[in-house]
């Protein structure tokens, strides 16, 4: 990592929460788009599968109610 980029990295750790919010949403929309190539079917059905055990393992525990 460049000197620059560590400056730059080092001012952002001194701004006030909302300034890092904002900076961070200004930046994202600098970026390029990420192709992260085509999806495979057993990837998406693995995700699906991992984020209704989550949902389901947060549904029945009784902190988050």
């Amino acid at each position: 990592m460049s000197e620059k980029t560590v400056a730059l990295l080092k001012a952002f750790e001194a701004l006030p929460q909302q300034d890092k919010v904002d900076f961070a949403n200004a930046l994202l929309k600098q970026l390029p788009p990420l192709d992260s190539g085509p999806l495979d079917d057993e990837l998406v059905a693995k995700a699906g599968d991992d984020l209704a055990a989550m949902l389901g393992a947060e549904e029945d525990d009784p902190k988050t109610r």
